[in-house]
């Protein structure tokens, strides 16, 4: 019985803390949430701070992140020349990768399909905007995409107004549940703390409860920065004037991790066999024939499509084609991928072996997500590589990395 009424009173004092700690967090974030997402003057706003400083930021909802893209892309448009489109496997390709004459916008976002991207490509193609004449676009295979069947559309893309954001409102129940989401409740923790340890902790309480945006402040390398939301606030985590991704949020892979993904990678059950299991390895054939229309149109502007096989951790890639359960249908991918290039006079950088250009795990957060130092790596040696000017085809460095 004494053992009982102690299990209660721990019991009873357990859930008192959790209320006195939990409770104060998810209410300031959901107000912070809904003040974030339920209107649309935010995203506006970060944008056009960031056309005016060319600093890093993003605008609520950290993700879907097509809105602040859409209006970032129309701003940009009429001065550069190259877009690069995809999902986030593609945020780390930076302006600073391509050579003289070829200004660059990464258009990529969150979960971005090909199909959708074909979509955006085409819309973009057939605008009056005659100054671009490169696209940079992914053939995201290792995660499923090239072997969705959604047929690419036609597509108007207009930038988003003031009256369209304020009319999408997102729903109190999405509000909320991105109020309780983990980045949102970690980010709110560790800037309470920091208030807290702070020499005026009314003053850092007072300023975030009635001031949406932070203070413009310098990230490491010089470059402004402006937080329009709670989380990640001073951390320089967002999209850069050229559109790809800080990474400010994320931490590298270590080699000990590096093999424990690859492991489970070639399970039957990972995402990656499944998408391979389940198509055959068998790119779907709209999304290329579409491409084919698209890559003759740049090329009659005197332009092209820059195709990738986006970079994958070291030793994934050869793992999946050693693997019995994904072996075939992966040679099935880039044998498909490799006849209709040449059959088109198209070159696909093949990057998912990595560590053929010398990229590191410590150059990926998780499987699929390259940081810029791989990218870097991958274009250098594409831009430096003599064949490429009369390749088609599957492209790579021949042997080892340098």
């Amino acid at each position: 019985m004494k053992d009982e009424r102690l299990y209660l009173q721990y019991t009873r004092f357990f859930l008192i803390a959790c209320a006195t700690v939990v409770v104060p967090v998810v209410s300031l974030n959901t107000m912070f949430s809904i003040r974030s997402l339920g209107g649309g003057n935010v995203v506006l706003s970060a944008s056009q701070w960031q056309e005016k400083t060319r600093g890093i930021t993003y605008a609520p909802p950290f993700a879907p992140n097509r809105q602040f893209k859409m209006i970032r892309l129309f701003d940009r448009l009429p001065g550069v020349n190259t877009v690069v489109f995809g999902s986030s496997t593609a945020w780390g390709i930076t302006q600073e990768m391509f050579p003289r004459g070829m200004t660059v916008y990464n258009f990529a976002q969150t979960g971005n399909q090909i199909s959708t991207v074909i979509t955006e490509a085409d819309f973009l193609t057939r605008s009056s905007y005659r100054n671009l004449r490169f696209y940079v676009i992914p053939l995201d295979w290792a995660t499923g995409s090239l072997y969705v069947a959604l047929e690419p559309g036609r597509d108007d893309l207009t930038p988003p107004t003031v009256d369209t954001l304020q009319a999408r409102k997102v729903p109190l129940y999405q509000q909320v549940q991105d109020a309780l989401s983990l980045p949102r409740v970690k980010s709110l923790v560790e800037l309470l703390i920091s208030i807290v340890r702070g020499p005026d902790p009314l003053a850092g309480l007072y300023a975030i409860l009635l001031r949406q945006y932070s203070d413009d402040y310098l990230c490491d390398d010089g470059t402004p920065a402006k937080d329009f939301d709670i989380i990640f606030r001073g951390k320089c985590v967002g999209f850069r004037y050229d559109g790809s991704y800080t990474y400010g949020d994320s931490e590298p892979v270590s080699a000990r991790r590096a093999e424990t993904l690859v492991a489970n990678a070639i399970v039957a059950s990972s995402k990656y066999a499944v998408s391979l299991i389940g198509s055959g390895g068998d790119p779907y054939r709209p999304i290329l024939d579409r491409l084919s229309v698209i890559a003759a149109e740049m090329q009659k502007r005197g332009g092209r499509i820059i195709l990738i096989l986006p970079p994958l951790l070291p030793g994934l890639e050869r793992a999946l084609l050693e693997a019995p359960s994904t072996a075939i249908a992966l040679r099935r991918t880039k044998q498909r991928l490799d006849v209709w290039a040449k059959e088109q006079k198209l070159t696909i950088i093949d990057a998912g072996a990595s560590e053929r250009y010398g990229c590191s795990p410590e150059e990926f957060i998780d499987e699929h997500h390259p940081l810029p130092a791989c990218y870097r790596r991958v274009f250098a040696r594409y831009w430096g590589d003599a064949r490429v000017r009369t390749s088609l085809g599957l492209w790579a460095v021949a042997n080892g990395s340098e």
